[in-house]
């Protein structure tokens, strides 16, 4: 039997950085929506990058 000893990407634990992270993600795609006139996919564009950005050096 093989033994898995990878870590899971999900945890149990609260980890305020990355909520406030991405919260703030979250709000400044939304005020790109509303004061830049550009659509929600052209939000989720310019926001995700900082999101992997986030992830990666996490």
């Amino acid at each position: 039997m093989c033994e898995n000893t990878a870590m899971t990407e999900v945890s149990n634990r609260h980890d305020p950085t990355a909520a406030r992270i991405y919260g703030l993600a979250l709000v400044a795609g939304v005020l790109l929506i509303i004061f830049g006139n550009i659509s929600p996919v052209e939000a989720a564009g310019f926001v995700s990058p900082f999101l992997v950005m986030f992830e990666q050096r996490r």
